[in-house]
């Protein structure tokens, strides 16, 4: 298969609105699996050094970085760091835990760079695994599109399978309706959040996502809302931000 390279980079500006819903479940949780951008190997456009650097979460671009998942989620309104904690494993770097006012918690974790195969087997295990009955679960996956790789198509024969469950999957990385959708489907798990052009998989559309899904958006309303925070961040139009997460005109 023919490695092709992804376009995940950055800029961006603006906050987003959600339309309000019912209030969400006291225990809804969602967890977020960061495969660290590596310039050394993974098959992308290369980044500056300082945030390509997957061995450093510190100030990775998916990461530390001013839109990464740890800096932008510190720093959001109505976001709450509870705790971080690093060197989990070799291949985990850090595992912070936020919530976002009453309503709901998160876990990230930060995943070495080259270690890309471990942080997709990971996330599908999360995927296939079904939510406990009194809480409400999403797992999310953000970086490079690891499946696009050609060293990293062995791993798929290892993705999980299991009945259909309710548990919620979002995959911020580039063409991953194309190259996660099926697996996620096959591991039981509902993906309500892929994309289907390039993109640059940064924090400011997971906040808008979570904060979907603690206010339990459907899955239109998710896209729409990640499709909306990508256009203003990005500066490109509402459609144009819509179309990257398959948002129907009307969403």
């Amino acid at each position: 298969m023919k490695t092709l390279r992804s376009i995940c980079l950055a800029p961006a500006l603006f906050a987003t609105a959600l339309p309000s819903h019912a209030a969400a479940a006291p225990d809804t949780h969602l967890h977020v699996i960061v495969s660290l951008v590596d310039n050394a190997s993974q098959g992308i456009v290369p980044v500056p050094a300082k945030i390509g650097n997957g061995d450093d979460p510190r100030t990775n671009l998916y990461w530390g970085a001013l839109y990464g998942v740890k800096t932008f989620l510190s720093k959001a309104d109505g976001w709450r760091k509870l705790s971080c904690e690093q060197d989990i494993s070799d291949t985990i770097l850090e595992r912070c835990e936020f919530a976002w006012k009453d309503k709901l918690t998160v876990t990230a974790e930060a995943y070495r760079g080259r270690r890309i195969d471990q942080a997709m087997l990971d996330f599908m295990q999360q995927a296939a695994t079904p939510p406990n009955p009194a809480k409400r679960e999403m797992v999310a996956f953000i970086g490079h599109d690891g499946l696009m790789d050609e060293q990293n198509q062995p791993i798929v024969k290892h993705f999980p399978k299991h009945a259909g469950h309710d548990k919620q999957a979002v995959v911020l990385a580039c063409m991953s309706n194309m190259f996660f959708a099926n697996h996620l489907r096959a591991a039981g798990s509902k993906p309500v959040v892929t994309t289907y052009s390039f993109m640059a998989p940064e924090a400011y559309v997971l906040e808008a996502v979570a904060r979907g899904f603690a206010n339990q958006a459907s899955e239109q309303e998710l896209r729409s809302s990640a499709g909306i925070a990508y256009a203003k961040y990005q500066r490109i139009s509402a459609k144009a931000g819509k179309s990257v997460f398959g948002a129907k005109k009307s969403g």
